[in-house]
């Protein structure tokens, strides 16, 4: 089917004489490569002339202004199966908030962006060659079944990423662990959890049945970044001489500069994929480097790049994705396509996914199609013109990246606190990164200044880091007193920029505020259950008047409070929410409260898991386990 459409679309075009002939296509290379977890609002919503935005709408309906993001963020935004459908809330785009992680100690992550001063590169290539403000993820949802379509335009009903991770980073057939399991949904909703190693068609398979090269540049066993070596999670793949196909991606440079790339090339990294709360600028510079190889390689005058990024990552976008079947698509993600014959400057409005960049492809080589998706997707020709005066290469210099975030910020917490675990909001990270090429960053010092007695910093004085690599020191916020408080944290080290100067800032509270309700217990749709949350003003001296107390989340209300008006000191009052679940899955709420406390508005994450009336066992992942694991990575790749 897909070779006589190919032919009728030859026929057709020859005899409409299209200006840009599509028979004349010079394209001999297609190099695919694949980010993480970014969405289109997040990097490129300040782009001039595209459909970007500077404000999203929160689960209230309150609109409010992107904060501008950190060049390495805090922490990942949860951007699973469910945290995407809740997101997208029916086409709304208002549910960005209420997913977890995506508002952790009052950071709004979510609803944060980058602007060209960030990634001027990225901004560079969308001036010269395309910017595609109309892509889209393949499936709502994350890593690993997005990745599936770009190699086979389908997930194999695949939704989730493994439940557990090995030391071999490995998610796929060689998995040392037996256990590791992805959910397959099928239409219906169920789900079964799998051994992630498939055999369903892909790219390969055709070009190999065409005689036609091509290669999957991936980190190695062993090495962060292989659980993106998809063809790793593909039997026929894996356990045949088509594996010689996957190599290391550090082999990239040197086949794009020695005139060596295959027709096909798919390239995935590890430590430089952009996937929070990784350097966005050491990313960039990683994808710098593979571009500036290919345009000085003389295979540049027949190449096509199409860089991506694989999902949104929990971030927000404010275009509802078109549902063109079952699993997608998802949230748009920067979608941008560098070739000589790229129409320069061009934003397409055209509808994208991966998909399409498969279309491409099967287009460009003669090839068969795989199934329904790249039948039907937009092949991207509409961002080329065969006939043009073929673009000059656009060689970008490497950039100096920031060694640290200049501010950690706190929300509110309450006076007299303590650190407790691991896990306490009262703990953020504050990564130093050495981003040179051959020098190794020493750090010398470390100095507070302002309120001191609020903030405590550990970690890193002292240490010598090695190029590429990075230290974590912590910073604690123990508010003394209540109100607004903050610190200068001044770091000396032996880099350009010394010295690093960071504000730590926070706000004390005298209300003991509970940070999340969770229903433990998984609850079947359609039967209730309820909880309640005890509020207490720890002042000694003056009471504290509630304004207003809202919930937001549908599967959530309020069944009593006796939060109204002033609350005495050292006295207490509750609030009961009862949770009703209209779906199967994870489901999320927020309890918002505004009073005259220096840490109001207050906010509090209600969370709890809906099961189908007939299943007889928990789902395999709950909300319980999201949340207790929110600061740990869902696709180990954290620092």
């Amino acid at each position: 089917m897909g070779v006589k459409r190919l032919v009728c679309r030859v026929i057709l075009t020859l005899i409409m004489g299209a200006s840009s002939s599509w028979a004349q296509n010079p394209i001999k290379h297609v190099v695919f490569i694949i980010k993480e977890n970014r969405s289109f609002d997040h990097y490129f919503g300040t782009y001039p002339g595209a459909n970007g935005a500077t404000q999203g709408t929160l689960s209230t309906g309150q609109v409010i202004p992107l904060l501008h993001a950190p060049d390495a963020t805090p922490h990942d935004v949860d951007h699973t199966w469910y945290g995407a459908i809740g997101a997208i809330d029916n086409g709304k785009m208002d549910g960005f908030d209420l997913i977890p992680l995506a508002n952790v100690d009052g950071d709004m992550l979510a609803y944060s962006q980058l602007t060209q001063s960030d990634i001027p590169n990225y901004f560079a290539y969308a001036q010269h060659f395309v910017l595609a403000d109309n892509a889209f993820s393949s499936l709502h949802g994350p890593t690993l079944p997005n990745h599936f379509y770009t190699i086979a335009a389908t997930s194999g009903d695949v939704i989730s990423t493994p439940t557990v991770r090995g030391a071999d980073w490995s998610w796929g057939c060689d998995s040392s662990l037996s256990t590791m399991t992805v959910q397959q949904m099928d239409t219906s909703g169920n789900i079964t959890n799998v051994f992630p190693c498939f055999d369903f068609e892909t790219l390969a398979d055709l070009l190999d049945a065409a005689g036609q090269s091509w290669r999957y540049y991936a980190p190695s066993y062993g090495h962060q970044g292989y659980q993106y070596s998809v063809y790793n999670n593909v039997r026929h793949i894996r356990y045949s001489n088509d594996w010689n196909y996957v190599v290391p991606d550090a082999q990239f440079v040197k086949d794009a500069a020695a005139g060596n790339l295959p027709a096909v090339s798919w390239l995935v990294t590890g430590n430089a994929n952009e996937h929070p709360p990784h350097s966005t600028c050491l990313g960039e510079n990683w994808t710098v480097k593979q571009i500036n190889a290919i345009m000085k390689g003389p295979d540049w005058p027949s190449t096509a790049i199409f860089l991506v990024w694989d999902d949104f990552g929990g971030f927000y976008d404010h275009v509802p994705p078109p549902s063109v079947d079952f699993y997608g698509l998802g949230p748009r993600v920067p979608f941008l396509i560098i070739s000589p014959y790229a129409i320069p400057g061009y934003i397409s409005h055209t509808v994208y996914e991966f998909s399409s960049v498969l279309r491409f492809i099967e287009e460009t080589f003669a090839l068969p199609n795989l199934g329904a998706r790249d039948v039907t997707a937009n092949d991207t020709m509409d961002s080329f013109n065969f006939n043009q005066t073929p673009a000059l290469p656009l060689l970008l210099p490497q950039r100096a990246c920031p060694v640290v975030n200049n501010s950690v910020t706190f929300g509110q917490h309450l006076v007299g606190s303590t650190v407790t675990n691991t896990f306490d909001p009262l703990s953020q990270p504050l990564v130093i990164l050495n981003s040179g090429g051959s020098t190794s960053l020493t750090i010398q010092s470390m100095q507070m200044s302002g309120d001191t007695s609020d903030f405590k910093i550990s970690g890193c004085a002292g240490t010598t880091i090695p190029p590429q690599q990075s230290c974590q020191m912590t910073v604690n916020f123990l508010p003394t007193r209540p109100g607004p408080r903050s610190a200068t944290i001044t770091i000396t080290d032996n880099a350009k920029t010394s010295p690093q100067i960071v504000t730590a800032s926070g706000i004390g509270s005298l209300l003991s505020v509970p940070s999340v309700l969770l229903f433990t217990t998984w609850q079947k749709v359609g039967t209730s259950s309820s909880k309640s949350l005890t509020f207490t003003n720890k002042g000694t001296t003056n009471s504290i008047s509630f304004n207003s107390v809202q919930l937001v989340g549908g599967d959530f209300n309020i069944l009593s409070s006796s939060c109204q008006g002033a609350l005495a000191p050292g006295a207490s009052c509750t609030i009961s929410i009862q949770f009703t679940p209209s779906a199967g899955g994870p489901r999320w709420g927020q309890l918002n409260i505004t009073d005259d406390d220096p840490g109001s508005p207050h906010q509090i994450r209600v969370a709890g898991t809906g099961i189908a009336p007939t299943a007889v066992a928990a789902p395999a992942v709950t909300v319980t386990e999201q949340e207790m694991l929110k600061y740990q990575d869902d696709e180990g790749d954290d620092d």
